[in-house]
């Protein structure tokens, strides 16, 4: 009759494996992605917006007038 009871420590210890191998699995880090082309002119973005405005366009009498970045 005791032979048809499993024991819970091999489930515990089978459960504890499962999780640890998940929690190791999920904190690996990945590389970059490799480009199909490496082009060596390719120049980096920058972080400034695209449409900031000039000097010149944010002063005078409409200065008020524009938002402000």
């Amino acid at each position: 009759m005791l032979a048809l009871i499993p024991e819970p420590r091999k489930k515990i210890t089978a459960a504890l494996l499962l999780v640890t191998a998940a929690m190791l699995a999920s904190c690996a880090t990945q590389k970059d992605a490799p480009r199909l082309v490496d082009d060596p002119d390719d120049h980096h973005e920058s972080t400034m917006p695209w449409n900031k405005q000039e000097k010149w366009e944010t002063g005078g009498q409409f200065e008020g007038m524009t938002d402000r970045r």
